[in-house]
């Protein structure tokens, strides 16, 4: 998870979900973990014949094992890190997103296209739920910036930047 981070200077308000690089590598490193099955029960064990159910299961169990890793490599090289700039020099909003393996994308609008900041909540099934803050834009396009388990600290990022951009208006 890339916790927001608010960065305030006199005419500019960033907000930056970074995915570090030791998350990547620690999810990297976890995708290793269930390679572990697809060696014990398909490598190490001398499978004399393949036409065994005993086989197909261990391959079936290998193949699931198999693609849990691989989802974790890829969430790993490609989780992305957002920025979010309110710039008040500019009167522009910008949004950018980045991975090792995803190119840079960026989205400049007006200031004035800007409609609402909210906090959304993300509810999953197993854990609870996290928080983003999400800006809305004249043509109905919703950014978000990264999640946080605390609804404080976004509700505090969202009271900022309501602040910048009533001072904006002014």
């Amino acid at each position: 998870m890339s916790h927001p981070e608010l960065l305030e200077r006199a005419d500019r308000l960033e907000i930056r979900s970074p995915m570090r690089v030791g998350m990547r590598v620690l999810l990297a490193a976890l995708g290793l973990f269930p390679l572990l099955a697809p060696y014990e029960l398909l490598i190490r064990i001398d499978w004399e014949h393949f036409m065994n159910p005993f086989f197909f299961l261990a391959a079936f169990i290998s193949a699931g094992a198999t693609a849990v890793s691989g989802f974790l490599f890829l969430a790993g090289v490609a989780g992305l890190s957002s920025t979010i700039v309110f710039d008040r020099r500019t009167a522009t909003f910008n949004y950018s997103s980045e991975a090792p393996v995803v190119r840079r994308t960026r989205q400049v609008q007006p200031l004035s296209d800007v409609r609402s900041i909210e906090v959304g909540v993300r509810d999953w099934s197993d854990s609870a739920p996290t928080y983003h803050l999400g800006v809305t834009v004249k043509d109905g396009t919703v950014f978000e910036s990264g999640s946080s388990w605390s609804r404080d600290e976004i509700e505090r990022i969202r009271g900022r930047v309501d602040q910048f951009l009533k001072a904006v208006d002014e």
